[in-house]
């Protein structure tokens, strides 16, 4: 058959096309969309853990600044109430103050003062210093250097009196 254009073909001619011929069925091997290579599956879960995790890290530190200008703002807020008690406290404290509050309460200066000379007295007796050959030391080691000491000839402690 000779060629002609497409244009040209007449429609009843069927001489180019295989009547007995079941047509070629096109086979499909999958179906879906398309689907991604296995090797790239790891990529791609590092690549989300990495967004996952900078996502958190940029959520905590605008978390993080959140509460430092709120403790900021705080800090500010007890310094100035730090200096009011501070104020408050040393008009308490003042000498006239104090005086004015005595003698409300009835309370009058004395004409003129008075001292106790007081001699100052132990309460608990302290102990003197134990001495390594004491038999009452209870170290081994310091009994051990006490016996040594006493063979060569020392005794005593240093600063004890003779």
């Amino acid at each position: 058959m000779p060629k002609t254009p497409r244009s040209q073909l007449p429609a009843d001619d069927l001489s180019g096309v295989p009547l007995d011929e079941a047509p070629a069925r096109r086979t499909r091997l999958r179906r879906g969309g398309p689907r991604t290579p296995l090797p790239l599956l790891p990529l791609i879960a590092a690549l989300a853990g990495v967004g996952v995790a900078y996502v958190g890290q940029s959520a905590h530190a605008t978390q993080a600044t959140y509460d430092a200008a709120g403790l900021s703002a705080q800090n500010l807020q007890l310094s100035t109430r730090d200096s009011q008690l501070g104020d408050d406290l040393a008009r308490l404290e003042s000498a006239a103050r104090i005086v004015a509050a005595a003698q409300q309460l009835g309370m009058r200066p004395a004409g003129h003062w008075s001292y106790v000379a007081a001699q100052p007295r132990a309460v608990i007796p302290t102990p003197g210093p134990l001495l390594a050959t004491q038999p009452g030391s209870g170290d081994p080691l310091q009994q051990f250097v006490a016996a040594v000491g006493g063979a060569f000839g020392v005794h005593g402690s240093r600063g004890a009196a003779p």
